[in-house]
């Protein structure tokens, strides 16, 4: 079974953490946060911090199928385990149905006349086939799209900074008379940021590939921790400087929540083509993060299988190691989720894609209990294991418990988030009611 090094880790976890969270849902958190929003990414990025942390900890001490949901259930039970490992396939596979129809989407700018449901199962089909690479294939075509999104980010920050600087590029100007009121008002946008966080923490939520993807990493105790801080550092630093600058930059008058600002700042830079140039960008962050999702969403629902807890069918893996059975599900449900993209009401998709950042959420809450008790059974039974420590044991689990909490029941100021908390409730419900009805066809069988 091939496994992956540095830098097909880091491709795989950038691949998977960046994409629409900040290349389309960015002018909504500045119309939701406001100037506060800069602060709201780097608030979401040091929780994000803290949970990548925790699964390192816990995946180095027990590198085992499936991460942080064999964890859980090793300290919750199996209902719990049973409920996570599902909870972040359905997530993933929800959140692949919206990243299949925004490629769609993309892709039609060129391409009119194609039917959107026709670019949608082109390219479920085409990842999925993509998927049944083992590790090292799948990094080299992440390489490429990874690259491209992050020099994207990097490339914007560069020509921001020197419009700030006092370079003329295009018709830029810097607008920092907003950041004025900020000083004068310092706590008047906090319900704003707090509004917003659910937003923010979405676009962080891909960390999850981090502790599945160290599975199956060469040694892991030596590679994961500082590739893993270099990932966290990074993408919370991109994160945070593109939407201060997307402030400084972009007029408040031109901000349009159904329109990436980085295709409105890319065109007030002059750049030669933008339109076409961001589109063709925003189109590669979209498949790279559907690739990634992918991956990790098969491997989870592998995992699932292997505890009994899944189809069988499901454990299959070919020569190289690659679960091809799990690949395919993951891939037939994202077929089906390209054709109801297309049927559903638009509200109705909505809600379901919206209920995959819940219900990440609510892995994340979890990852930081776990880490708690799971620390303490370690230092009881096997502290040799403990070959790396999340820091400020055991205030930081409890924290960003807390805040991931705090978060979602702030959901309210902003209202068209609750669409998506009922409906992850609802996921919730019939995951359990799926569990009970499994435990009793068991019993059956065994009677």
């Amino acid at each position: 079974m091939t496994a992956f090094n540095k830098k097909d880790f880091i491709v795989m976890a950038l691949g998977n953490i960046i994409g629409s969270g900040i290349f389309l849902a960015s002018s909504l958190v500045i119309s939701v946060a406001g100037i506060w929003a800069p602060f709201a990414y780097l608030f979401g990025g040091l929780v994000m911090m803290m949970e990548v942390s925790f699964i390192i900890e816990m995946t180095i001490a027990n590198p085992v199928s499936g991460s942080f949901k064999a964890h859980a259930q090793e300290i919750f039970g199996e209902w719990w385990g049973f409920m996570i490992g599902w909870m972040f396939w359905v997530s993933g596979v929800l959140g692949m149905a919206g990243e299949v129809t925004a490629c769609a989407i993309f892709l039609r700018l060129w391409l009119p006349s194609v039917p959107l449901w026709v670019c949608s199962l082109a390219f479920a089909l085409g990842i999925t086939l993509l998927n049944f690479n083992d590790v090292k294939g799948l990094s080299k075509i992440e390489l490429g799209l990874a690259i491209t999104k992050v020099a994207t980010l990097v490339i914007f920050v560069i020509m921001g900074f020197m419009v700030i600087a006092g370079v003329s590029i295009g018709d830029a100007s810097t607008e920092f008379m907003l950041f004025q009121s900020l000083l004068q008002a310092p706590l008047e946008g906090i319900s704003g940021m707090l509004g917003a966080m659910l937003l923010i923490l979405f676009a962080y939520t891909g960390t999850g590939i981090i502790g599945i993807a160290a599975v199956e990493t060469e040694k892991p105790e030596k590679t994961v921790p500082p590739a893993a801080k270099f990932i966290t550092i990074s993408v919370t630093l991109l994160y945070t400087l593109s939407a201060f600058l997307i402030i400084s930059l972009l007029p408040l008058d031109l901000l349009d929540e159904a329109i990436s600002p980085f295709v409105q700042l890319f065109t007030i830079f002059k750049i030669p083509y933008a339109g076409d140039l961001v589109n063709f960008i925003l189109l590669t962050a979209g498949v790279s993060a559907l690739n990634s999702q992918v991956y990790s969403s098969s491997r989870m629902l592998f995992s699932l299988a292997k505890e009994n807890q899944a189809p069988q069918i499901a454990k299959y893996q070919n020569n190289k190691g690659v679960p091809i059975a799990a690949v395919t599900i993951s891939g037939v449900v994202l077929l089906c989720g390209a054709i109801l993209s297309y049927y559903l009401p638009d509200k109705v998709f909505v809600y379901t894609v919206s209920a995959s950042g819940f219900l990440a959420l609510i892995n994340w809450m979890s990852v930081s209990a776990t880490h708690y008790y799971y620390r303490k059974k370690l230092l009881a039974e096997s502290p040799e294991k403990l070959k790396y420590k999340a820091p400020f044991y055991p205030y930081l689990s409890w924290i960003c418990f807390f805040i991931i909490f705090v978060s979602i029941l702030s959901t309210p100021l902003y209202p068209d988030q609750l669409p998506g908390l009922y409906s992850g409730l609802l996921l919730m419900l019939l995951i359990s009611i799926a569990y009970l009805i499994r435990n009793l066809w068991i019993l059956k069988k065994d009677h």
